[in-house]
């Protein structure tokens, strides 16, 4: 699966497009005073303003396998502690996997990670060509199964291989993209930070080849009757409520 298109929202695009322009060096696509889209890799990500509270997102964008010590040494940022206080690579064996974590700006967890199953370490790559794209979207979810059955029902898109589904934690896709499904409440890893119910589009093929698909997270989620969560509410009784905002 490749992420092609992800729409968030920010409260704070000054922040947003210092962090993502000025600290990453990502190549602006285009701003306004309500919205800004910037390039990672295949990734195109927008942050469109809002004025009401957004739960923090999680993504992680895929890096060149042995690469990762490289990426984290030219960025300098507050990694966070991983499985050890002061170790700030996570080894993710089942996964096949290493990985860093921290926050930009506006307390949104990002994630570089380096798959060992991926063939992307072209030795003439330069730093601008270190983001292969946005790996992974997480998305909360009152009731992860569902949401993962909507998503390959609707969608086709598989279990990942590499992990278990869990009652409140769930990846599908594949090493070149992934949903990640956590239950509302549940602290994303290595970190203090809540999954919350939040706006995401997404744009996406599940095959090399497919047809492009958009996915909003709101529309494969359960929530309750009359659930009011940051400017969206449910206004249907049925399971994929329709929602306004």
């Amino acid at each position: 699966m490749k992420i092609l298109d992800i729409e968030l929202h920010t409260t704070d695009l000054d922040a947003t497009r210092l962090f993502y322009v000025r600290r990453l060096g990502l190549p602006m696509l285009s701003q306004s005073t309500n919205h800004l889209t910037v390039l990672i890799g295949w990734t195109r990500l927008t942050f469109r303003l809002v004025h009401h509270p957004v739960a923090p997102y999680h993504l992680a964008i895929n890096v060149p396998r042995e690469s990762l010590e490289v990426v984290m040494y030219y960025f300098d940022l507050a990694y966070l502690s991983t499985q050890a206080p002061g170790k700030t690579i996570a080894d993710f064996t089942d996964w096949r996997a290493k990985a860093c974590y921290f926050y930009d700006s506006t307390g949104n967890l990002l994630e570089f990670i380096a798959r060992t199953d991926l063939s992307l370490d072209d030795p003439n790559l330069t730093f601008t060509d270190l983001f292969q794209g946005v790996s992974e979207v997480g998305m909360a979810s009152e009731d992860v199964a569902y949401t993962a059955e909507q998503i390959h029902r609707r969608f086709g898109v598989m279990q990942f291989t590499k992990s278990q589904p869990q009652a409140d934690f769930n990846a599908i896709g594949d090493d070149n993209g992934l949903f990640i499904l956590s239950k509302v409440g549940r602290k994303w890893l290595f970190s203090d930070t809540s999954a919350g119910l939040n706006h995401c589009r997404i744009q996406f093929i599940s095959k090399p080849g497919g047809a492009v698909q958009e996915l909003y997270s709101y529309e494969v989620n359960r929530l309750p009757i009359g659930r009011t969560t940051a400017g969206f509410t449910s206004t249907t009784s049925s399971p994929v409520g329709t929602v306004t905002y």
